[in-house]
């Protein structure tokens, strides 16, 4: 059986898993990690917005923290690993670095453990001097973020290894998705205010995602050495959140602080996730059915293509469902239409309304949207050519 993306193929049944540096159990290991301290997040959020800040040491803060010392600590010991124990041909194949060796991706990873860790103190302090419940960027904040970043990234790069040598493993090329996926879905959650229902009709979120899910959706799929594998990085991701966003529901949990507006009793879930998967199945057929070989021109048609599909698709699609999402019948278990909204939120008529700028369709906005899919599906797959030469 063969999954082929154009000019890459790869064959299954396949060796067993090579490891990383003579170590079988790291990346997946590292994978474990990285998915743990996506499940803390999405966790923590919810604390926030259900419990408000009580202490440092929460459940999901835990799970961050832990998982992102488990990343430093794998990635560490492949340094030690491949610094003092490795073969010469093993060695030959990493980075060097201050006298160390180890894989790309390894170097990435401890970079991002640290920046994680060193965001728990200066969290803690923030919350001490300027209030328990502040806003979600905030300076410790977007250091965590960017550690989490660096352990998601060294984790895709290391991989990205595994799945770019001969006979590369079909495990390696899954996880590559997956992890692909939470990337993905992170960098969103950065800009969670941003992506609200009730702003999915807004000039402003047009051209939000449509600078951020082009880029990664094309990158993946230039990459992915799976035939669907766009679709399995966004399909996954939003399966995820579905998890997310069902299983928090299934607490029960009241406010430690005040001023308590919205009486919650149960975990607070996010936003029901928005529909990556379905320009993500786009750029899986227009890969299978369309000549988009290597090369700038091909990639500059694939873009254009790309990027009037994405707002075809997509925009129109989360357009009607955002619009759903405010309505009675999306107030359930499954879509959490009503059930977003934090003990700190004072209910209102607004809740079902969009905000006043709905301007995502006229034509300035669809404009700004289309040059920016263009662009950032481009880049994306300029990105995913690189990614395809990962080696070491």
């Amino acid at each position: 059986m063969r999954a082929m993306t154009g000019s890459q193929t790869l064959e299954s049944p396949l060796p067993a898993w090579q490891g990383v540096a003579g170590d079988a159990w790291a990346v997946p290991a590292l994978v474990a990690a990285a998915t743990l301290v996506s499940i803390g997040l999405s966790w923590d959020i919810s604390w926030h917005l259900t419990i408000g800040r009580d202490t440092f040491w929460t459940p999901a803060h835990i799970a961050i923290y832990l998982g992102g010392a488990s990343g430093g600590f794998i990635s560490g010991w492949l340094a030690i690993r491949t610094t003092y124990l490795a073969s010469p041909a093993e060695r030959a194949g990493s980075v060097g670095l201050w006298g160390g060796y180890a894989p790309f991706g390894a170097w990435i990873a401890i970079w991002g453990a640290v920046a994680m860790i060193t965001s728990a103190p200066f969290d803690n302090w923030w919350h001490n001097a300027y209030g328990l419940d502040v806003k979600i960027i905030s300076p410790p904040h977007v250091l965590l973020f960017l550690g989490v970043v660096g352990l998601r990234i060294g984790t895709w790069l290391l991989l990205l290894r595994e799945q770019n040598r001969p006979g590369g493993s079909v495990w390696a090329a899954w996880s590559f998705c997956w992890i692909g996926g939470l990337v993905m879905g992170g960098t969103m959650g950065l800009f969670l205010t941003e992506i609200w229902p009730n702003r999915q009709h807004s000039s402003g979120y047009f051209l939000l995602v449509s600078i951020v899910l082009p880029f990664f959706l094309s990158a993946i799929g230039r990459a992915s050495k799976l035939r669907w594998g766009t679709t399995i990085a966004a399909g996954g991701n939003m399966l995820f959140m579905c998890a997310i966003v069902w299983i928090l529901q299934l607490f029960p949990a009241t406010p430690k602080l005040g001023p308590i507006y919205n009486p919650v009793t149960h975990m607070v879930p996010p936003p029901f996730p928005q529909w990556e998967v379905l320009p993500a199945i786009v750029v899986d057929l227009l890969r299978q059915r369309v000549d988009v070989g290597r090369g700038w021109r091909r990639e500059l048609v694939f873009a254009a293509a790309f990027g009037v599909l994405f707002l075809m698709v997509f925009l129109s699609a989360q357009w009607e469902f955002s619009r759903f999402l405010l309505t009675p019948a999306a107030n359930n278990w499954f879509f959490a239409g009503g059930r977003m909204w934090g003990y700190n939120a004072m209910p209102n008529p607004g809740w079902r309304e969009f905000y006043p700028d709905q301007d995502g369709w006229r034509l300035g906005s669809v404009l700004a949207a289309l040059v920016a899919a263009f662009g950032t599906s481009f880049l994306g797959l300029r990105f995913g050519n690189w990614m395809t030469r990962v080696r070491r």
